[in-house]
């Protein structure tokens, strides 16, 4: 089984408790063979990422990003300390940008915010890993779907569909201003109409018929409020009337930020101290003043008596009704009304019972300052058909001067045909007009008479030192009541005597001189009213001569000279900081500074408000371009080198223009000198494709790529650093024991010359060792001379001369100039060899095919001049100065048809034998080229071959040929059998064969006679 990934863990904790945060699963990639643990095949993700606690916040949490912000606020930020404000860089959401607050610059506290944070307000996007996430409105990361215009997560808009009632909703727009200027007020959501179409915010007339959100409310407190005087309620008077006191409580009160509540001393309140007791109920108390009874109604039998009743009262004090005494009572004249006999009394009685009779119907009552005339009960007939109030006369007033009251009936009468009168009905039956009053005040004159002048004391002393004056106090007094009024009333009255007499002659004691205050320093937001308070001794108060003390002499703690006014919100407008550094050292770049939409709070502390709040059009701009000097060009300084590791080192640091042969498993640290740019921004490449951080493989923030247990299969390699456009090179190699074992052989001498010289101190020549910038002594490593270049005429032979400093562990290797400007002499590294000059083969065009030059059947001979001349010349040399093994051919095969082997045979010799004995002819036979007539070798080796003897009967005969024989055989002998095939063949006319067939050549060389 092959590396697989391992199943995926449980979700982790969600990174926040509300307003969504991010959770995440991972899986690990199981190795099967321990051998390339190193070499994981494993493809897909090692996390997965979602959502989690998406439900909203509570309306007083604290914004996300604000609280990562404020936990530096308690870290020293260029030796100070800061309360720091959140701010989102748009380019860089999901990099932590903090501004301390009275400063409004932008600063870069962390490289990444936490996870859950938003990308932007107002949008679900989050960052996670330090990457900007999109969420769609579902919660879903990556997801596309967006509140379309009726706020409906992934909706079409179809509420637009339904008219205005669709096209307008209520927004939150933020929070209204704190109901308290200080101490613990209330602030509630606020909500406006808007328009879904526009976007645009739009008269809350238009949503009307909609129904708008609660605001939910949340405590505030803008700052702690100064001690302020708390008053309760006045008690009750101690007396209804007549002239009383009632008390209340006044307290000086902190409230604390918590809302609650301490009570201080007097001192910390501003003063005068509000009063705790005052008058109550100055009027006289009310009673009910009688008349004198009326004389009996009736001269016999039993009638009825009245007497007037007033309430005499002040103001809209009545008397007790319970306790009004009787009006009327009955009353008798101790005659007896029986005798019906008597005219007088008939008549009276008839009357009498007539008028009682009328006054019933009427009105009920008896008393003839209510009853109606009779014409004006006639004048409503035709009106009163539905009940109606009807009033009577008024009557006359209760008293004669004075206060006094006059009366009248109101009743609801309606008239009735029936009895051709009108009769009394209840109030409520009369519903659709107004109750006339049926009391009223005379106006009538005072009743001077019962008013008179009463002393009340002194006034108070015109001056409080310094000497003053007081005067008899007067009081315009009712005599019947003790009831206090106007002096008018008095006009008429006594006069009494004033005394007037001096008082406080004694010094001024200190006292606060306390000024008006000023205007305001601000028509809103929250500004300040200033007043002089001045610590002041009088000593002349007629021409105002003051002398001026310390505060401490006056009574503290010292009235306020500062008020706080105009504390409502200003109007919200925009406000931005100080630009911050340019983005780059040098050449073009860009500036940034925070743009934000404030208004200032009561208490004078900016306050962020959404964007709309504040006109688009206005917007300042929150970046810039800024241009400084011109860059110097990027350059990247390399180091040329060859470093060569033959032992164990825990870390290796090289720069770049390095060839690096490393071992396995050491740490890496990989340098890339630039000039010209931030190191930050360098960017490292391995074989052409840039490198991802791994918790193996990480780039640091001065731009050194480190590599950790590095590996061949992982790590070897070009690595490239990139700077603007400029690159350099590194070349790792892993070494295996050989590579090791040759280059230390190669360096062996040198290396225990070096650790000998080392012993001894030699550091004639040295210098810094890049490895670890420690001095060093360089050494020139010669190699052995090579072969010449060639093996003839000019050449040269060569041999390495490297610079290079020798260790146990490594081996590096310059170039000769660092040797050289060190002081080291160069050898040579080339010479010129002794070498003869250099020859070459000459050949000519083949010659036609010969004719007599048969090789084999049908096949001759082509040739050619070859010869060994000078190189770059014409001259001929001796073939021994060319090299014999590339000669050339000189001849080669060609078809010849005339190239033809046939056996050819010679005559018949003579008889040759003795002549006592059989006797035998020979012949010669040879193998001859048809065409040529030239002997074909054993070319006839396939032919059917001739008879070469045959014996004869010649006669024996002897003359001068034998003497000629005789004389030859004495000379010379043949020493080859074959001589006669020489002779045959034509040879004898070479030495060689001369030589050896001596005898036949010369006795051949004249045939015998016949």
């Amino acid at each position: 089984m092959g590396d697989h990934w391992s199943s995926w863990s449980s979700w982790s904790d969600c990174s926040r408790t509300c307003d969504g945060g991010a959770t995440y699963q991972e899986r690990k990639c199981l190795i099967s063979n321990s051998r390339s643990r190193s070499r994981s095949t494993c493809e897909g993700e090692r996390f997965k990422y979602n959502t989690c606690n998406n439900k909203p916040c509570e309306a007083d949490a604290v914004d996300f990003r604000t609280q990562q912000c404020s936990t530096y606020n308690n870290a020293s930020y260029g030796g100070k300390f800061f309360k720091w404000l959140p701010y989102t860089d748009r380019k860089n959401p999901c990099t932590l940008y903090c501004i301390p607050m009275g400063v409004r610059t932008v600063v870069k506290l962390a490289p990444e915010v936490l996870d859950g944070t938003r990308c932007k307000p107002n949008a679900y996007d989050m960052c996670i890993g330090g990457k900007c996430w999109t969420v769609g409105c579902d919660h879903r990361l990556d997801s596309s779907l967006k509140l379309d215009l009726c706020s409906v997560c992934g909706g079409n808009n179809s509420c637009l569909n339904n008219g205005t009632e669709g096209r307008y909703h209520w927004i939150e727009v933020g929070m209204s201003p704190c109901s308290a200027s200080c101490g613990v007020g209330i602030q509630t959501y606020q909500y406006r109409c808007r328009d879904r179409l526009t976007g645009n915010q739009i008269p809350d007339n238009r949503c009307v018929n909609l129904p708008k959100p609660n605001g939910s409310r949340k405590t505030c407190f803008r700052r702690q409020c100064p001690p302020v005087w708390k008053i309760f309620p006045w008690q009750d008077c101690t007396v209804s009337c007549g002239g009383g006191f009632s008390k209340r409580a006044v307290r000086c009160m902190d409230t604390l930020r918590d809302g609650r509540q301490q009570w201080l001393h007097d001192s910390f309140c501003p003063h005068p101290k509000p009063k705790t007791k005052r008058q109550c109920n100055p009027h006289i108390c009310p009673r009910w003043i009688t008349g004198a009874w009326s004389p009996c109604s009736v001269t016999c039998g039993w009638g009825e008596q009245k007497r007037k009743v007033i309430c005499q009262h002040q103001g809209e004090t009545f008397c007790d009704g319970d306790s009004k005494p009787v009006v009327r009572r009955n009353c008798t004249t101790l005659f007896s009304c029986d005798d019906h006999s008597n005219p007088n009394y008939r008549a009276e009685n008839e009357e009498t019972g007539r008028q009682q009779m009328s006054l019933s119907i009427r009105s009920g009552r008896s008393d003839k300052h209510l009853i109606i005339n009779e014409n004006d009960v006639h004048k409503f007939k035709n009106e009163m058909l539905s009940p109606k109030f009807i009033v009577s006369n008024w009557g006359e007033c209760s008293a004669t001067c004075g206060e006094a009251f006059r009366s009248r009936y109101v009743r609801c009468q309606v008239f009735l045909p029936l009895l051709g009168d009108t009769v009394d009905m209840a109030d409520s039956e009369c519903y659709e007009s107004y109750k006339p009053p049926s009391k009223e005040l005379c106006s009538l004159e005072p009743c001077y008479q019962n008013f008179r002048w009463q002393k009340r004391g002194m006034t108070a002393c015109s001056k409080s030192c310094l000497g003053g004056t007081q005067e008899t106090l007067l009081e315009c007094v009712n005599q019947l009541d003790g009831s206090t009024h106007s002096p008018e009333h008095c006009q008429f009255a006594e006069s009494v005597a004033i005394e007037r007499r001096v008082c406080n002659d004694i010094p001024c004691p200190q006292r606060w001189r306390i000024g008006d205050f000023g205007e305001c320093s601000t028509t809103c937001g929250g500004g300040y009213m200033y007043r002089k308070v001045r610590c002041i001794k009088q000593v002349d108060i007629t021409h105002d001569r003051v002398v001026q003390l310390p505060n401490m002499m006056c009574e503290q703690p010292m009235p306020l000279r500062v008020r706080e006014c105009n504390t409502q919100y200003c109007p919200a407008n925009w406000a931005s900081g100080l630009w911050s550094t340019c983005s780059v050292s040098c050449g073009a770049g860009v500036m940034l500074r925070p743009v934000v939409c404030q208004r200032v709070s009561p208490d004078g502390e900016p306050v962020d408000v959404d964007e709309y709040n504040c006109p688009p059009s206005e917007r300042p701009v929150g970046e810039k371009q800024c241009n400084l000097s011109a860059c110097p060009a990027v350059r990247i300084k390399q180091r040329p080198m060859k470093f060569i590791q033959i032992n164990k080192i825990r870390k290796v640091r090289l720069n770049v223009g390095a060839d690096a042969h490393i071992l396995h498993g050491t740490n890496l640290i990989l340098k890339c000198p630039v000039r010209g740019m931030k190191k930050k921004r360098i960017a490292w490449l391995k074989d052409g494709r840039r490198i991802r951080s791994s918790r193996r493989v990480t780039v640091s923030r001065n731009g050194h790529l480190k590599i950790r247990k590095s590996s061949k299969r992982k790590d070897a390699g070009r690595y490239t650093c990139v700077a603007q456009g400029k690159k350099a090179d590194l070349h790792i190699t892993f070494n295996n024991f050989m590579d090791v074992l040759q280059e230390t052989v190669q360096r062996e001498k040198y290396l225990l010359g070096f650790l000998a010289d080392e012993s001894h101190g030699n550091t004639s020549f040295t210098i810094k060792d890049p490895f670890d910038r420690k001095r060093r002594p360089l050494q020139l490593v010669l190699s052995n001379w090579t072969d010449c270049s060639s093996s003839c005429g000019r050449a040269v032979r060569r041999r390495n001369v490297t610079c290079e400093i020798i260790t146990h562990d490594y081996l590096e290797v310059f170039p000769l100039r660092v040797c050289k400007n060190a002081g080291i002499r160069i050898p040579d590294s080339q010479e010129k060899c002794d070498n003869l000059p250099c020859t070459k083969w000459f050949t000519k065009d083949w010659s036609k095919c010969q004719t007599d030059m048969c090789v084999r059947e049908r096949y001759s001979m082509k040739v050619r001049t070859v010869a060994c001349i000078k190189e770059n010349s014409t001259t001929v040399l001796d073939d021994n100065m060319c090299n014999k093994a590339e000669r050339p051919l000189s001849k080669k095969p060609c078809k010849n048809s005339l190239c033809r082997a046939i056996w050819t045979t010679s005559e018949w010799s003579k008889c040759i034998g003795d002549c006592n004995e059989p006797r035998f002819q020979t012949r010669l036979l040879m193998c001859m080229w048809q065409g040529t007539k030239k002997p074909a070798g054993r070319a006839c080796g396939n032919l059917p071959r001739p008879v070469l003897t045959r014996r004869c009967h010649e006669k024996c005969s002897t003359g001068m040929w034998s003497k000629k024989l005789n004389q030859v055989e004495i000379g010379c002998k043949d020493s080859s059998d074959y001589c006669n095939i020489v002779h045959q063949m034509k040879l004898c006319r070479f030495s060689t064969y001369r030589t050896i067939c001596c005898h036949t050549c010369n006795s051949m060389a004249e045939d015998p006679p016949s």
